[in-house]
């Protein structure tokens, strides 16, 4: 079933624990996982990796160390089998990209997140057990996205989970309910195009072909959305991010539900009504039509 939940608060100091109170809300859409997506102001960037077994770390920081200078670094343990690898690394802007594909490039590692905004937080079990293992650092953000995960498809690993990212694009981010009846089609198209998968999920598929449609063909994330429309077949919704634009993409039978709601400069999406009441106690959501697309600039 899946849950997906998102805000729009230029200036907030809480949009983690914000995403997490309102997914907390939905966590019966799917317990297998849940994970949020921050974009937050930062001079340095910021990157986290998943090992499945500690002793990787010498090889993961040889390959940071191509790239980058990490000024503070620490590696835990997540629920289950994978250690977390968060650092801030003093590099090149122009690298993120180069930096996500070697380590992606590695069998065991995954990059869950890297840039100068963007921090994905994604973990097994439900948004109390995020707030329980990870350290979620309050800054001053602009937006972010959130998911809860009911595993149909693929691994009831944390690396299946959402939110997804892309090396294709930097710094984009997706969540994602429903299903992609042509995803092994467009998996294979999109190798060809040079995406290196790291799961089986069909939602990093739409990643890499937002990531590719925008990095590769230059289209902004409203015509990459409304070309996935067309070359998507399925049910599904998508949120979608950038450090500079939120937006969705409903597929036309649209069984998968999105709620939005705008008050003042605040604006939240939802699968259900009640995952938006943490932020607004009084609130009837409109539903989003079918075979629509909507980008808000920020």
């Amino acid at each position: 079933m899946c849950g997906v939940a998102g805000v729009v608060s230029r200036g907030s100091m809480s949009l983690g624990n914000d995403l997490l109170d309102m997914l907390w809300c939905v966590r019966h859409r799917g317990l297998d996982a849940t994970g949020i997506a921050l974009y937050e102001q930062r001079d340095l960037v910021r990157i986290r990796v998943t090992l499945p077994d500690p002793e990787l770390a010498g090889e993961l920081l040889e390959i940071v160390g191509r790239f980058a200078q990490a000024t503070e670094h620490r590696l835990y343990q997540g629920e289950g089998i994978f250690t977390f690898y968060d650092a801030l690394l003093d590099m090149d802007h122009g690298q993120i990209g180069g930096l996500h594909r070697a380590i992606d490039a590695h069998a065991r590692l995954c990059v869950h997140s890297i840039g100068r905004t963007l921090t994905v937080y994604k973990d097994q079990g439900d948004a109390a057990g995020i707030r329980a293992r990870h350290e979620i650092r309050a800054a001053s953000g602009t937006h972010g996205i959130g998911h809860v995960r009911l595993a149909t498809e693929s691994a009831e690993d944390i690396n299946a989970a959402h939110p997804f990212t892309t090396p294709l694009f930097p710094e984009l981010s997706i969540v994602h309910n429903g299903q992609f009846t042509n995803y092994f089609n467009l998996r294979r198209f999109l190798e060809s195009k040079g995406a290196r998968f790291k799961t089986r999920n069909d939602s990093e598929m739409a990643a890499h072909y937002l990531g590719w449609q925008m990095g590769s063909q230059g289209l902004n994330l409203e015509q990459a959305m409304t070309a996935a429309l067309e070359d998507f077949d399925g049910i599904f919704t998508i949120l979608a991010a950038t450090p500079t634009q939120i937006g969705y993409v409903k597929d036309k039978l649209a069984i998968k539900p999105l709620l939005v709601f705008e008050q003042g400069s605040v604006t939240v999406f939802g699968s259900e009504q009640i995952s938006l009441t943490p932020l607004f106690a009084d609130v009837f959501a409109d539903e989003m039509d079918p075979g629509t697309v909507r980008v808000w600039s920020l």
